[in-house]
């Protein structure tokens, strides 16, 4: 392992990035410890250093470093103002997940003109050291214990007490547990998945949804004490809060909230709503209990494809980012690649060549996929029926579409289009 001086570390990524301009992917990894791995890869080729920064004037923070060396790094790739700015949000938000960030950068064009794309993964590990500076050591773990960790037995809420009974939140409990549970196992088998688990794992708590009132929810967070509050104080308390806010941020945290009423709802789903709680605007993933329940891995992708979404909100009331949206369904894309092999590329591949047969969108895209095909694909999640079948079919498609557009921006503009 090198040790090197902030500047010279600094200087020389920047100036190996510059030589090594047959760079695919690029990979800023911080280790346990505070060493930082940096990857180039090639076709073929994979060029991994190892450094230890040093500096004779005093510790160097890692965290600092990683970030000013992406910032260095953006004229060389190149990486546009957006992701250049999104990097540091990103590399925060899975340090305060309580794992080891890596900036990753993925070239999309042979053009010079084409900025790189930019994402963060997490590894497992401790991502602090004694060199943190005060920012980035008082940035999480936010959660050290589960935040599903609460016993229903214990004194709950008044104003939650006013809504519900014990049994009831016992019951979300047991569903919302249940539905994290398909994500961590998911997230043992793939590491494009690892990320967005432990931001899920970190901060998502149960939300109660308030009966009669849409887009009001009550937090149950193991971490604040219980609130003596009667609902209709809490809720008048709430509301004063809100009012006459301009631009309005969701909170750190991120409300489950399970129905546990049997329904024909299958899939997961993004809302946003108002904690009673906190008096704060709150994402939530509205779990449902199925009378038919898709396959186990099929819940975890798509609770881990929702979270993401979550992860990429922050304000209440934006225009949709289609980048963002393009971004979102690549990570779907590379879960699928990853946990599904061939099964999962052969039926991409026949979507492909069907477009580039009809030479525009198709008609009929269900018919595409001949029997081997279709059983292949099921394969990946054992016993479904032909409803989850024709779900998977249909991301199968839309991943066709990304590779025949070519490009990330390209399919952010198809997003944008068919949504209009």
């Amino acid at each position: 392992m090198e040790q090197i001086s902030r500047r010279r570390f600094v200087d020389e990524i920047v100036a190996v990035t510059r030589d090594r301009q047959a760079t695919t992917h690029l990979y800023v990894m911080l280790r346990e410890g505070g060493a930082i791995g940096v990857q180039w890869e090639q076709p073929g080729l994979d060029h991994l250093r190892e450094f230890r920064v040093v500096d004779p004037d005093g510790p160097v923070c890692p965290h600092c470093l990683i970030i000013e060396t992406v910032v260095r790094l953006a004229p060389v790739l190149p990486l546009d103002m957006l992701r250049t700015a999104r990097a540091r949000v990103q590399y925060e938000r899975v340090l305060r997940a309580g794992m080891l960030p890596a900036p990753a950068f993925a070239r999309q064009s042979a053009s010079r003109e084409v900025t790189w794309l930019g994402d963060c993964h997490g590894a497992t590990g401790n991502p602090h050291t004694d060199a943190d500076c005060a920012e980035h050591a008082a940035i999480g773990p936010a959660v050290v214990s589960d935040p599903l960790d609460v016993d229903p037995v214990a004194t709950l809420p008044r104003a939650l007490l006013e809504m519900t009974d014990v049994a009831d939140v016992r019951d979300r409990l047991r569903l919302a547990r249940d539905w994290r549970d398909t994500a961590a196992e998911l997230a043992r088998r793939s590491r494009w998945a690892a990320t967005t688990w432990g931001f899920l794992r970190s901060s998502a708590v149960l939300g109660v949804p308030v009966a009669g009132v849409p887009g009001l929810v009550h937090a149950l967070d193991p971490d604040v004490p219980a609130d003596d509050r009667p609902f209709a104080e809490a809720y008048a308390t709430a509301m004063r809060s809100l009012a006459g806010q301009g631009d309005l941020v969701y909170a750190d945290r991120v409300c489950l909230v399970p129905d546990p009423v049997p329904g024909s709802q299958r899939m997961p789903s993004f809302a946003g709503a108002v904690d009673v709680a906190a008096g704060q605007p709150v994402r939530t993933l509205r779990l449902p209990s199925p009378r038919r329940p898709l396959s186990r891995l099929g819940r975890g992708i798509l609770l881990l494809f929702e979270a993401r979404h979550v992860m990429l909100i922050r304000h209440v009331q934006r225009d949709p980012d289609w980048e963002s949206e393009a971004a979102l369904h690549l990570f779907e894309f590379g879960m699928l690649e990853e946990l599904g092999g061939p099964a999962y590329t052969s039926a991409v591949a026949a979507y492909l060549d069907a477009l580039r047969r009809e030479g525009e969108l198709l008609a009929r895209p269900q018919q595409v996929l001949d029997r081997r095909e279709r059983r292949a694909l099921a394969s990946i999640f054992g016993d479904i029926d032909d409803e989850e079948l024709h779900l998977w079919g249909s991301v199968a498609y839309r991943n066709a579409i990304m590779v025949m557009l070519g490009s990330q921006a390209a399919f952010a503009e198809h997003l944008r289009r068919q949504a209009s």
